[in-house]
């Protein structure tokens, strides 16, 4: 038992197969020659709970069990234990990529702080976290080595929003608040959620424009459903958040055939519509007040408890404060206690980038800015329609998190791993940008007591 030989298909038929194949015009983008992969049963069975895994993460708080966690951990566990048996079964691992060494470090760094930390307690929470978070990349890296595969967890993704998003309009119809004046469905924080559907935008858009038939107007549905919920979150960093991933629309713009256009200006007015229709005065008043805040304001006190952070990090400027242990040392700076969240006396970060700089000091900022860096270099060796789909999706990510504390969120790392592991799909079947740069190039191997399975062939 274990995966069959790999097998070529010539380039004609296996174009039609793949993500974006209607952007494919005669010579503008490489030859290709897709290896395929037969997969053992246990291989496909990993590979639907991972789907489930990634299906459940734009809702995952809407079911908790006690004492253990969100019903997404539990799936988590069972996905990982079937790609261990799978893997045993191949007898063999996948090489890691460069990402997976960066990501490894940042967690270990964590790990470390414990022994510094000023809350060892919740150190030790947060590196359990990441510990799964990791264990969810390699699973995304191991079982979704193909692009269709990785087409399959990009539907999970838009397919989970559909439960929060119809939660938040259902909670809207019964004038059932999560927060004064604003709607989250599946449990979620009104500003996670936000960002959870800014980020499926151009995965929604980029799978309509490439799609056929009736799923058409499943994803014209998700991205209606996502700029309503949006709004109903009154999320003012999910909003700039939005309007970056719009630019995914003048992006891809120009290769669609005006059947295409008339089509998605359909769907542009259903979006507005649903705005209209759906989205109470109290939310556009919420959202009309971000000039005013970048200007005067403190954006509900966040550039207060960013002053706080920046003077923690002076005093603990290279290894930082220990992982999460924002909260309690910036509580002890503040003049004054701020509480922006119900759950928790102390307030978070709002600001992954000062988050980690704080945490994890010099060190662990330097590391988290080597892993972006590689993921940058990654998609500058892709070919143009992926090119644009993730540098879309990477600013947007960009924005939201410049709000929200969001480095040991599932949506982040699943993201980045799904990012690397197309990054590399590509580049084995030869699709690489004819701009793609020599550091892009490097790739280090992980080795294990298992065989490893071929090397990605170097391309020019």
């Amino acid at each position: 038992m274990g995966i069959k030989n790999s097998f070529s298909v010539t380039a004609a038929p296996a174009l039609r197969r793949l993500p974006f194949a209607p952007w494919i015009r005669g010579n503008r983008t490489p030859a290709l020659c897709i290896e395929a992969e037969e997969y053992t049963g246990l291989s496909k069975l990993a590979f639907a709970a991972l789907w489930l895994l990634v299906f459940a993460i734009p809702w995952e708080d809407a079911i908790t069990i006690t004492d253990f966690g969100t019903g997404a951990r539990l799936v988590g566990l069972a996905t990982a234990g079937l790609a261990v048996l799978a893997a045993i079964d191949r007898g063999k691992l996948r090489e890691l990529a460069l990402g997976h060494f960066l990501m490894a470090m940042f967690v270990t760094l964590a790990a470390l702080s414990y022994l510094w930390s000023l809350d060892p307690e919740q150190t030790l929470v947060q590196v359990f976290t990441y510990i799964q978070l990791l264990a969810m990349v390699w699973l995304i890296w191991e079982l979704a080595a193909d692009s269709r595969k990785q087409l399959k967890l990009m539907q999970a993704y838009i397919f989970g929003t559909f439960v929060s998003g119809v939660g938040t309009v259902w909670l809207y119809l019964a004038h059932r608040e999560s927060d004064y004046q604003r709607y989250a469905g599946a449990g979620l924080n009104a500003n996670d959620l936000g960002l959870m559907m800014a980020l499926s935008i151009p995965i929604s858009y980029s799978l309509l424009i490439q799609t056929h038939g009736k799923m058409v107007w499943v994803y014209k549905a998700q991205l209606v459903l996502a700029v309503v919920t949006i709004v109903l979150t009154a999320s003012r960093g999910a909003a700039l958040a939005s309007v970056v991933a719009l630019a995914i629309v003048p992006a891809t713009h120009a290769r669609l055939t005006p059947h295409r256009k008339i089509a998605l200006l359909m769907t542009g007015v259903l979006l507005v519509s649903g705005g209209i229709l759906f989205v109470p005065a109290s939310s556009w008043q919420r959202l009309s007040t971000v000039p005013t805040e970048f200007a005067q304001g403190t954006l509900t006190g966040r550039t207060l408890i960013w002053t706080a952070g920046w003077q923690l990090f002076l005093e603990h400027p290279f290894l930082g404060v220990g992982a999460n242990a924002f909260r309690p040392a910036v509580s002890r700076v503040l003049a004054e206690p701020i509480r922006l969240e119900s759950s928790s006396p102390a307030p978070p970060a709002h600001n992954t980038f000062l988050s980690v700089l704080v945490e994890q000091g010099v060190i662990g900022f330097a590391i988290f800015c080597a892993l972006l860096g590689s993921l940058a270099f990654a998609v500058e060796a892709m070919p143009e329609p992926w090119r644009r789909l993730w540098i879309v999706c990477l600013a947007v990510w960009v924005v939201g998190v410049s709000s929200l504390t969001w480095e040991m969120r599932k949506p982040t790392w699943y993201f980045f791993g799904l990012l690397i592991a197309q990054a590399a799909a590509l580049a084995k079947n030869g699709w690489v940008s004819k701009r793609r740069t020599a550091f892009s190039r490097i790739r280090l191997s992980g080795r294990s007591s298992l065989n490893t399975g071929p090397s990605l062939p170097a391309t020019n």
